[in-house]
This record gives structure tokens, C-alpha cells and sequence, in this order.
């Protein structure tokens, strides 16, 4: 594990956290006297996790004055294995946005790019990860939640699978059970070996199930399509010389749905169920309309109740709902999907794609990029273990791409070890994740 000190971290968040805005609730006097495996090691957990006498939001004005009685068993586990919790990272309203930004403290900004966005929702971990705050964030992914930012921000990302790692009842806030298989967490760290080691101090306390392996190493390119090559046209190359130098066999995963057809689907499987969302969450449907709408007509200046960015993508699902409402059509194509991925996983195949294809759009913009996290959605449709693993940065700038690999639900060990295979062929720049910490500004 990288080695960072609770007074480097918090020394570090007392000068960065006015800028990049990534720590909504900083922990006054953190300590931990446990004895355990991640003794001394300071992280942050995301806004969506309750914390006994700390405030917990989830991201949404609504909730600024809520601090839970108890705590969430990701907490807890944290708290046994001896690590020291420096705060609570900021994120969207409702943990529902591809761009953290909420009416409590504003936008996270990205490391690299003060201009643009860290990601949603747990971009206040990745920022934070990424500039040193914090030797890992424990987030939550129920649509790229944890790999899109961890992507954004040059970090890496894993979604554990919600079968094998269970969210459920713990998110706040509250997802309706239909939807929890969507919903995995998992940390963001700054390199693979980190993340294994957070993995090895909570698994017996948060870990359901035995351990999936892989008798295989191979991995099959899951390609952007004409609408997702975007920003990152070479992928293929690039992913092909990497396993390459790495020594890992590589093939063409040709009989999956393409990036847009998994992105209409995840939408269309979400409206199908809004009517559970809305009725399971915490705003009624005769409040949150007039919420939305005076949100999103004043910038919030009316009515914080629902940030704009969150209140967009509501209507836009609340819209779709209105002609997708056949469940089972929805189910019959999701199961379709999952039967697919699920011959490679049988096989031993890993599936590597893009984490995405498009630069960490500019703050306000990533509701209108409706191709952002096309590709990290795959991962929650089929409940896989997924990561996002850094690389190369965008050509002629320093704003990081990612490689995603998804394996089996509960293929942990077999998923860090390919990943840390590739990840020392990635060769991510010495602008990138090595020094960021260390930069003065934190502008690319």
C-alpha cells in the first residue's frame, strides 16, 4: 500500500479542499486506536455511507441537518480494521448524476482540469484519492459511479458485485430492492496493490460467499462503436499492445450488444422501474415534479430540494418511463445480456473495454453527454466485478483514460491479478497519478 500519513492527508485537505471541494464532511479530530490491518491508513468515505454522530447527506440539500444513530457495516468494518476516517466525500444529490455537484458545497473539480468535472457520483473520493487527501475512498456504483470517476481522475476503481458484496438496505439514499443488483461498492485507490489490500482488511466482515475463480487469463475486447469511438479512436491498438507487452491472449467479444444498445437498455430498464424509485425514495411524486421544475427554471436559487443536474436526469427517466413501462420485456432483454457475458465469464474470459471514450466533460455538461458512461453500465446490467484501471493520457493533454475489465460476480482475486498485469504495461504519464499528489495547482 502507498504510504500516506493521517497528518499528510489532512494537512493536505486544509489546502486543497476549498479548491477542489471533494470532502463534504471533514472529521474534526480523526483517530482511531484499533490495532488491525489498515492501522493508521487515513480514507474518506462516500456521502451515501451513515456514520454514527457524522453527518450523512447523500449528496442532497434536503439532508443537511440528518446525522445518523448508527452506522453502516462498511463503516464499522473500517472502523475494526483500524483505519482512520478523515471525512465524508462529496457527491450528487441523491448519488444520482454522472457530475458531483449538490447545493451543500458545490461542483468537485477535477484534479487535472480544475474546469471540469471529477465524475459521479463518488467524485469527491476520486478527486480526493487523486490528489493525496486520502489513501482510498469507499464509494457505492449503481451506473458507473465508482469506475467513471476513478477514470476521470486518473485513480483506480472497483465494482465489487452486489451478490458477492451486498449494498442493499445501506445506501442512503435508499435504492428500492429491485434495483439493488445494480448498486455494487468497492474503494478508489491510487494503484492495484492498494486495492487488494483494502479488499483483504473488510472481507470477512462485508464478503458474501466464496470466492469465484478464473482458470483462465484471457481477455476479449468489448469495442466502441461508430457512436463511442469519440474521443479515444486508437483503443483497440492500444489495448491490443498492452496485453500484448503484459502476455495476455486477446480476442474480439463480436457477439455483444454494442456500447449503445447496453446504454438504451440500462435506461430502459431503470424508467420501467421509476415508479418503484420514486415511491421507495424520500420526495414524493407530488413534491419532487414542482422540485425539479423550480430547480431546474432558478438553478436552484428557488428551490434546492433537487439539484438541477440530478432534477435532469429524473425528468429524463420520469419521460422515458412514460413509454417504457414493460417490465417484463425489459426483464426478458436483460437476461438476454447477462446470458451472453455470462459465456465469456464461464469460460474464463475476462471483458475489456474503454472505462469511457470522452474526456471529463466541463462542470453542467455531463447531464447532456448521454454516451459518458455507457460503458461502465455493462458492468451493473450483469452485476460483474469491475475495475477501471488507469492509462495513457488523451492525446495532447494530460486528462487520464482508463481501461475497464469486468470478470465474474465474486472473481476478486482473478480480476486485481489480470489487473495488475495490465497496469504495469499502462504506462499511465508522469503527469498522471505519480505526481499529482505533489503539483502545486492541480491544473492540466
Amino acid at each position: 500500500m502507498e504510504s500516506i500519513s493521517v497528518e499528510r492527508a489532512v494537512a493536505r485537505i486544509r489546502e486543497r479542499n476549498d479548491v477542489l471541494r471533494a470532502v463534504l464532511e471533514i472529521v474534526p479530530n480523526p483517530k482511531n486506536d484499533r490495532r488491525g490491518p489498515l492501522s493508521g491508513v487515513p480514507y474518506l468515505l462516500k456521502d451515501t455511507w451513515d456514520t454514527r454522530g457524522i453527518r450523512t447527506t447523500g449528496g442532497s440539500f434536503r439532508h443537511r441537518a440528518r446525522i445518523p444513530a448508527s452506522s453502516c457495516k462498511a463503516h464499522r468494518a473500517f472502523e475494526a480494521a483500524g483505519a482512520v476516517l478523515l471525512g465524508k466525500s462529496n457527491l450528487c444529490d441523491l448519488a444520482f448524476s454522472s457530475e458531483s455537484d449538490n447545493h451543500l458545497f458545490g461542483p468537485v473539480c477535477n484534479p487535472y482540469d480544475l474546469t471540469r468535472t471529477a465524475g459521479g457520483s463518488t467524485g469527491g473520493g476520486a478527486a480526493a484519492v487523486a490528489d493525496g487527501m486520502a489513501a482510498f475512498d469507499w464509494g457505492t456504483d449503481f451506473g458507473g459511479s465508482i469506475r467513471g470517476p476513478a477514470a476521470f481522475c486518473g485513480v483506480v476503481g472497483l465494482r465489487l458485485s452486489h451478490r458477492t458484496w451486498p449494498v442493499g438496505f445501506d445506501h442512503f439514499p435508499r435504492i428500492p430492492p429491485v434495483l439493488w443488483h445494480l448498486c455494487g461498492m468497492g474503494p478508489v485507490t491510487r494503484d492495484v496493490a492498494t486495492t487488494k489490500t483494502v479488499l483483504g482488511a473488510v472481507r470477512a466482515m462485508l464478503r458474501r460467499g466464496p470466492e469465484v475463480s478464473f482458470e483462465t487469463k484471457r481477455v476479449a475486447l468489448w469495442l466502441p462503436d461508430k457512436e463511442h469511438a469519440c474521443e479515444w479512436p486508437s483503443f483497440e491498438e492500444d489495448a491490443r499492445r498492452v496485453l500484448r507487452r503484459a502476455g495476455i491472449a486477446c480476442e474480439v467479444a463480436s457477439d455483444l450488444p454494442t456500447p449503445t444498445k447496453v446504454n438504451a437498455l440500462y435506461t430502459e430498464y431503470l424508467a420501467a422501474h421509476f415508479d418503484e424509485f420514486i415511491t421507495h425514495g424520500d420526495i414524493p411524486l407530488r413534491d419532487g415534479l414542482p422540485a425539479v421544475l423550480l430547480g431546474l427554471l432558478s438553478k436552484g436559487k428557488l428551490d434546492k430540494r433537487v439539484h438541477p443536474n440530478t432534477g435532469i436526469l429524473l425528468g429524463g427517466v420520469f419521460v422515458l418511463g412514460l413509454v417504457h413501462r414493460d417490465r417484463k420485456k425489459a426483464q426478458a432483454k436483460l437476461d438476454a445480456l447477462r446470458a451472453r457475458v455470462q459465456s465469456y465469464f464461464a469460460r474464463g474470459i475476462f471483458l475489456v473495454s474503454p472505462a469511457c471514450t470522452l474526456r471529463p466533460p466541463l462542470h453542467g455538461k455531463s447531464a447532456f453527454s448521454l454516451r459518458l458512461m455507457s460503458f461502465c453500465k455493462l458492468g451493473n446490467l450483469v452485476d460483474a466485478t469491475a475495475i477501471a484501471l488507469p492509462h495513457a493520457p488523451f492525446e495532447g493533454c494530460s486528462l487520464p483514460r482508463s481501461f475497464q475489465i469486468l470478470g465474474a460476480p465474486g472473481c476478486d482475486e482473478a480480476l486485481l491479478e489480470i489487473a495488475a498485469r495490465i497496469e504495469a504495461h499502462s504506462n499511465p504519464s508522469a503527469t498522471s497519478i505519480s505526481n499529482i499528489a505533489s503539483t502545486a495547482s492541480g491544473v492540466g
